[in-house]
């Protein structure tokens, strides 16, 4: 056994495989092409189907626009309360607040036209009991205000009843003798 390799006894190391072993090694079959090519074919696929999902999302996301959800509820009485205290503090002809009153509700009546033409449902939110159904009065106002002038506040005049009881309201001042006061005194 001279020219035979032997396991090292203190270190527990094998030697290299003599000509024992050599039949053993030559022995073993090789894998085969299959095996070594099958994760790509499928490696292949998953990347089809991903790339797939990517384009369908960026799709979506080019084309389908800004997100509005699906149910929203405006505030109409705030909207439009807001449009007749300010064409009530204006100083607009009878005849012009009732053509731009007539312009301000066509307005908000297209604009929620369009949002229901677009799939929305828009509910008018004092019919809204409870929910969680977004609120898109702020939108609406300002898409509608867009378009349709806010009427301006009217300088106080000398007729001005609202301006002079504003005037009056705002504090003591040079006003308060003209309003008709003979000299009330401050009660303790």
């Amino acid at each position: 056994m001279a020219g035979k390799p032997r396991a090292a006894a203190s270190g527990g190391e094998t030697a290299a495989p003599g000509p024992l072993f050599e039949a053993e090694v030559a022995a073993a079959p090789a894998a085969p092409p299959r095996a070594r090519l099958g994760a790509a074919p499928v490696a292949l696929v998953a990347a089809l189907v991903a790339a797939g999902l990517w384009g369908a999302w960026v799709t979506k996301s080019v084309l389908g626009g800004p997100e509005r959800p699906a149910i929203a509820k405006v505030q109409l009485s705030g909207i439009v309360g807001e449009y007749v205290q300010a064409q009530a503090r204006s100083a607009t002809p009878p005849e012009q607040v009732t053509t731009e009153t007539r312009a301000f509700m066509s307005e908000i009546q297209r604009n929620l036209e369009r949002r229901g033409a677009a799939g929305q449902i828009v509910l008018v939110g004092e019919a809204v009991v409870a929910g969680n159904v977004p609120d898109i009065t702020a939108d609406v106002r300002r898409e509608v205000y867009a378009r349709v002038r806010m009427p301006q506040q009217a300088a106080a005049s000398g007729s001005d009843v609202m301006g002079a009881m504003r005037a009056a309201m705002a504090g003591p001042g040079p006003q308060a003798g003209a309003l008709g006061g003979q000299g009330n005194a401050p009660a303790n």
